[in-house]
């Protein structure tokens, strides 16, 4: 009983609050609350119901309501909550094993403080010291919980925080298991917690604003922590010298699977093609279908082009590759496809960034988009529509054509409130 009317209580505007409060908390004794008791047998339950009820109100820790007429008359019909009551609600139900949703909020409270005072970049501490306000006020919206599931997972909460701290930091980067020692002693940890964290980064770093949890599956690849062994997957043609050893690109079909250590390899091979072209893909099939719609590998290969699946974000790994690339073709073209949408966004402006040069949109334009929107599309969240909003903004410092169209795409989108994925083309 104690445990049904504090959860309601915690889950309540009231929590936390001291009295007044507009309404009490109310737990019907009646059939579809407690069935065992009422049930055609159920007289040995329902008198123990009765004193527990009894019990509970000589301690303070509820208030009785009971039927005024009828054959229930004098029976409890409702218990309540009220501010008179709670604290020794609380008091007894701990006696029970109940945890109060305070300890959650207290401990992360404290551990969130502990982080803050260590050296985290400026928008983690931003981003700590508005989770230490809200948990202060029982409000967990800085980490997208609400209190029953926050109640439930604060210890792995705690976890998360500590690794996206850490992580934050620019630990030094490695598999996920060396990582996970290095951060908690535990091989397993960060693995456990992984989801936690991936959503902490995001609502934590500025630069995945307007991102969703499902277009970042990959997202700690870019603080440096490995799932997988590194890959170039490409098409083109190039005659590759590793080791003692020669490959063409233009034999692996449909498209190349390279180990990233193969890297140097793959530049001075393709450097010597007279490279023209580095199309960047953000979604595997429409790199395989631009791949087959070119004539496969040789077909790129005679146009001078290369093709490049990024993975959705691109790992710190290919990011560096490509820059490299980017250096030693200074007249190559580089362009970008990718989905219309903030995070499609977000993985232009980051490879954009890495490679410090101009990188062209291809195929996500402001014109497809204005086209094909009337169609059956996504609409643009408010959420999204405010991360597009900035974008444009943090463009509107930089100069360059493809900021420009760049641009001209967000405008597109917020207008029609859609956006496209890149399988649409």
């Amino acid at each position: 009983m104690l445990a049904r009317l504090l959860t309601a209580h915690e889950r309540s505007v009231h929590f936390g609050r001291p009295a007044p409060w507009a309404r009490e908390v109310i737990l019907k004794l009646d059939p579809g609350t407690f069935p065992d008791a009422f049930a055609p047998d159920g007289r040995e339950h329902r008198a123990a119901m009765s004193s527990i009820v009894r019990d509970l109100e000589s301690r303070g820790c509820v208030r009785v309501v009971r039927h005024v007429r009828g054959p229930l008359a004098g029976e409890p019909r409702e218990i309540r909550l009220g501010p008179e009551q709670v604290d020794r609600a609380y008091e007894a139900a701990r006696e029970g094993g109940y945890e109060p949703l305070a300890v959650g909020l207290t401990e992360v409270e404290r551990h969130a403080l502990v982080l803050a005072g260590g050296e985290v970049p400026p928008w983690m501490l931003a981003f700590l010291e508005s989770l230490v306000a809200g948990a202060r006020r029982a409000d967990l919206s800085s980490i997208g919980m609400k209190r029953e599931r926050f109640k439930r997972e604060w210890p792995s909460v705690v976890k998360a925080l500590t690794a996206a701290a850490a992580l934050a930091t620019g630990i030094a980067p490695g598999w996920e298991r060396m990582v996970s020692e290095r951060i908690f002693g535990d091989s397993k940890a960060l693995g456990d917690v992984r989801a936690l964290v991936v959503s902490v980064l995001l609502r934590a770093d500025p630069q995945w604003e307007g991102v969703t949890i499902d277009e970042a599956s990959d997202v700690l690849e870019t603080y440096g922590v490995r799932r997988k062994p590194g890959l170039i997957r490409c098409a083109g043609a190039a005659t590759l010298h590793v080791g003692s050893s020669t490959c063409r690109l233009q034999d692996f079909v449909p498209v190349a699977h390279l180990p990233e250590a193969w890297a140097e390899s793959w530049i001075d091979a393709l450097t010597a093609t007279g490279l023209r072209t580095v199309t960047t893909v953000e979604n595997e099939y429409p790199f395989l279908a631009y791949v087959e719609e070119a004539g496969g590998p040789a077909g790129l290969g005679e146009r001078g082009e290369v093709a490049v699946y990024t993975a959705g974000f691109p790992t710190p790994q290919l990011a560096s590759t490509l820059a490299r690339l980017a250096e030693r073709s200074p007249n190559a073209a580089f362009r970008h496809w990718g989905d219309a949408d903030v995070g499609g966004i977000r993985i232009w402006w980051l490879l954009r960034t890495r490679l410090r040069r101009p990188l062209d949109l291809f195929r996500t334009t402001s014109e497809w988009v204005g086209a094909e929107s009337s169609r059956s599309a996504k609409p643009v969240s408010q959420a999204e529509r405010r991360a597009l909003s900035r974008l444009r903004d943090e463009l509107g410092r930089i100069k360059g054509g493809d900021v420009t169209a760049v641009r001209e795409l967000i405008d597109v989108m917020l207008a029609v409130g859609k956006k496209l994925e890149q399988e649409r083309y």
